[in-house]
Parts: C-alpha cells; sequence; structure tokens
C-alpha cells in the first residue's frame, strides 16, 4: 500500500543541487530510528541498518534527491532582481510557472518563499531574472512550486521522476529489513553528476562486499527506446556510455526466468550510472 501522505510530502519539498536538508530530514524522520546515516554535504547520505557496518554491504540502492531548478547569480544590472543559472530546463518554463526559493542552508520547506521569473537577454544569452522577498546573492535556490494530487492513480505534481524513484527505493530498503542492504540518496544529478564521485569513493574503500548496485531513475519516457509507463527497463547502454551491457543481460536473463516484466533498452542521454560501474564486483 503506497503511502500517499508521505509521498505528497516528499513530491513537494523543495531540494536543488546540493541544497538538499529539506528532504534529507523528511526521510530520516520516515526511516526510523533503527537505521543509521552517513551525511556529507554536497554529497550524499547513505542509509543502513544501525547493526550494520559499511563492510557488511552486499546490495544497494541508488536514488537521487534533487530536482530541476537553479540559483541565483549576482543583481540585474538593468533593473530589480538577480540573475539566475537554470538547470534542467530552459528559462521560459521556469518564468512561466509559479516557483519558490530557499536558502542553500535552509533544513524544511517551511523556509520556501514564493519568487517570480522573467526572461531577459544578457549577453546574447536567454537568462531568467528572479524577483522577490528575501532572495540572496550566491546562495538563493529555487524550483517549481506545486501541490501533489491523487486521482485513483494518477498522480500530478513536480518533481515526480526523482521523487518517486526515491520513494520506491526506500520502501524496498524497509522491506527487505536487512543489514546486508543500504540506500544512497545522491545530491545533484540533475545539474552536477560528478557530486556522486564522493560516494564511490567512500565505498571503493569501505564497502569491498557490495555485490549488487541498483541505481534507478525515472527520465522521461521518450529518453529510453521503446519506453513504457507501465514496465520498467535495464539501460545497457546511456548516450553513448556502456552500462555494463554483460552484466546487464546476465540480469535480464536471471530476471525472465523469475517472471519478471521488464525490458533491455539504452537511452539517449548519460546519468551518474557510469561513476557507480566500477563499483561491481570483477567476477560479475
Amino acid at each position: 500500500m503506497i503511502d500517499t501522505a508521505f509521498l505528497k510530502a516528499l513530491t513537494e519539498v523543495p531540494s536543488v543541487g546540493t541544497a538538499c536538508q529539506p528532504i534529507i530530514n523528511l526521510l530520516q524522520g520516515r526511516i526510523g530510528a533503527a537505521y543509521a546515516s552517513r551525511w556529507v554535504s554536497d554529497g550524499y547520505i547513505l542509509f543502513q541498518k544501525r547493526s550494520a557496518t559499511t563492510s557488511d554491504l552486499k546490495v544497494l540502492y541508488v536514488a537521487h534527491l534533487d530536482e530541476i531548478g537553479g540559483c541565483v547569480y549576482g543583481k540585474y544590472a538593468d533593473g530589480d532582481g538577480y540573475i539566475t543559472r537554470c538547470w534542467g530546463n530552459n528559462p521560459s518554463i521556469y518564468a512561466n510557472a509559479k516557483l519558490q526559493a530557499f536558502d542553500y542552508l535552509a533544513e524544511s520547506a517551511d523556509e520556501a518563499f514564493p519568487v517570480v521569473g522573467c526572461v531577459k537577454s544578457i549577453d546574447n544569452e536567454e537568462r531568467m531574472v528572479l524577483t522577490g522577498e528575501g532572495i540572496r546573492a550566491y546562495r538563493t535556490v529555487f524550483t517549481f512550486r506545486q501541490e501533489t494530487t491523487f486521482d485513483g492513480d494518477t498522480i500530478a505534481g513536480k518533481a515526480l521522476d526523482p521523487r518517486v524513484t526515491l520513494y520506491s527505493a526506500l520502501e524496498a530498503v524497509l522491506q527487505l529489513n536487512s543489514p546486508e542492504v543500504g540506500l544512497l540518496c545522491v545530491m545533484a544529478e540533475e545539474c552536477a553528476m560528478d557530486v556522486a564521485r564522493k560516494a564511490v569513493v567512500y565505498l571503493q574503500e569501505n564497502a569491498p562486499n557490495l555485490q549488487l548496485i541498483v541505481n534507478a531513475d525515472v527520465p522521461w519516457i521518450r529518453n529510453i527506446g521503446e519506453g513504457r509507463l507501465d514496465m520498467p527497463a535495464i539501460r545497457i547502454f546511456e548516450g553513448r556510455n556502456f552500462i555494463d551491457p554483460m552484466v546487464g543481460i546476465h540480469t535480464a536473463d536471471v530476471l525472465e526466468r523469475k517472471g519478471v516484466e521488464f525490458h533491455l533498452s539504452a537511452a539517449r542521454s548519460g546519468s551518474q550510472t557510469l561513476l557507480f560501474t566500477p563499483l561491481a564486483p570483477p567476477s560479475q
């Protein structure tokens, strides 16, 4: 049974780039005292049973916390507001939507405040200029502001792709309830994928017994070859990158024998998955 109240909160909470403390606090409240966490600022948070050590990890679920949005730069010289850098979409998409902003060090969604964007041509480039009370140069971030609604099996809201994936990974870890299974939540996938390298380096040094890494995400359906909304896909190619095709195909054979519905596919663009493939055991 899906906990729609928690899923609603998870999708509505704003977290952009590595400004992810609001959603981290929400997750920590959900996962409970039975799990310990290793938090690295501007990097990741790793959840594992409190009784376990990192060397106990054999299965690791990976999902990202952040959503598309942007950050504020300096003052707009030709008028009110601040110049911004947009991540994940073009400036006009944000300028035509309801937006919320918050300080980079904010800890709760309650600290967010409404802002308004408009598109200006600055140095022959379309940039969004953001106005609103509370904006601070170089430390305010912004994203969409939208209430999540449910209508039967249909959910509408913002940030559904990373947050529904995150919800699923979290629930899988809680149901497995094992010291050998952990949840890694990484930051800035939408704008700076190398941030996840901090987690990879830590796992390389401290998790020698990893056997399976499930790095999940939900890209736009057109990004996936033969993509379908009702069936998961294993992406063995991402853009020009190889995501261990032999491992993926062997895994596909096992899943097929177990009667799991899915399909092999490729993605048009890359993701953080490429950073995690070096953690795969050499025997696989």
